[in-house]
């Protein structure tokens, strides 16, 4: 059986065999149907901004295949066996292709100086949301630097919870801010969705304790608060949280910064942050942080829940941004190819009328 083999964004090996694909245990899951899709929505953006210059339909295609291609990660994964660091290359690789974008819509600008209102418009693109993207990724990458073997899941058993440094979690949230500032609308997303009950939400505070705390119920809380909300929802909690300090508590923690970066106690819960949508975000946070992780007990049934409900939130925010960037993306191409057309057919006009005279 005649086999190819790729490399995804993060490195994983991609095994594609008679139609089939097959992606490296990491956490990450690419099926043919969802590539299928990205790849159609990467035509459409090609053809749009074909019209600018021949030439550039091949560069955008290429560096957009580069990440869209294996940039969608799959919440029904939920392994647990990602690197920190490759969550710090996956915003890295958002920042670079942000950059590359940039400097081919750059030299197209240059290609048709003719056109000051596609200038305008490219700049404003360009400015208003590819430099934010980028801007906001390097900020991210970060916080999840990570060490070359330290896991999303990274709880052990017979293991308390351990506080990552709350910088890192600040870099967290104010890379993730910046892109949701200019990815996501008014409106879109519940920062406060909640669908659970509000002592299930409370007992969630024990992952963030003593190892004899985190027990199968405490995992089986998470696990239904990360089923109940949306990714949009997490990226808005994490969006409209405010920079956190490693003196926050559990119990009086109101924010997913704070939650993330909450010192270990013994024993206790979630007293304020009673929302799903803030409770998850936090979750995400410690899970992709470097050195964050969460308690386990003595037991295999226990730690593998745990560690799955920490991957799953963290797949869950990141699928969703890798879709709202995308969407966001092709809305600025759309406006550049309108400007385009625009122009296209005031030249022909003109040339006519000049023709007539």
């Amino acid at each position: 059986m005649k086999e190819e083999i790729g490399k995804g964004m993060m490195g994983d090996e991609v095994v594609k065999a008679k139609g089939k694909e097959k992606v490296g245990e990491i956490g990450i899951k690419v099926e043919r149907s969802r590539v299928k899709g990205v790849m159609v929505g990467l035509m459409v953006m090609v053809m749009m901004v074909g019209m600018i210059d021949g030439k550039f339909r091949e560069r955008v295609f290429r560096c957009f295949c580069k990440f869209w291609g294996y940039g969608k990660w799959d919440i029904g994964d939920k392994k647990a066996d990602t690197k920190k660091s490759e969550i710090g290359k996956y915003f890295s690789d958002i920042e670079k292709t942000m950059i590359s974008v940039k400097s081919k819509l750059s030299t197209v600008v240059a290609e048709n100086g003719d056109y000051p209102k596609v200038k305008e418009v490219v700049e404003q693109f360009v400015t208003g949301m590819l430099d934010k993207i980028a801007k906001g990724a390097k900020e991210a990458s970060q916080g999840s630097i990570g060490t070359g073997s330290e896991l999303i899941g990274s709880a052990t058993k017979n293991s308390d919870a351990v506080v990552p440094q709350a910088e890192l979690i600040n870099s967290l949230v104010k890379g993730i801010k910046t892109i949701v500032g200019v990815v996501l609308k008014d409106g879109e997303g519940n920062p406060e969705a909640t669908k659970t009950g509000e002592n299930e939400n409370k007992e969630i505070g024990k992952l963030f304790g003593k190892e004899s705390d985190a027990t199968d119920s405490v995992s089986s809380a998470a696990s239904a608060s990360i089923g109940g909300i949306s990714g949009i929802d997490i990226l808005q909690a994490i969006a409209k949280s405010d920079m956190t300090s490693n003196q926050s508590k559990i119990e009086t923690a109101k924010s997913a910064s704070d939650i993330a970066a909450a010192a270990k106690e013994d024993t206790k819960t979630l007293n304020e942050a009673k929302k799903d949508a803030i409770i998850v975000a936090g979750i995400a946070l410690r899970a992709m942080a470097k050195d964050g992780k969460f308690a386990a007990k003595n037991d295999d049934k226990a730690l593998f829940a745990i560690n799955g409900a920490a991957a799953s939130a963290a797949n869950k925010t990141l699928s969703a941004l890798i879709m709202a960037i995308r969407n966001s993306v092709d809305s600025g191409l759309k406006k550049i190819n309108e400007i385009v057309a625009t122009v296209k057919q005031e030249d022909k006009s003109s040339e006519a009328t000049a023709s007539v005279q």
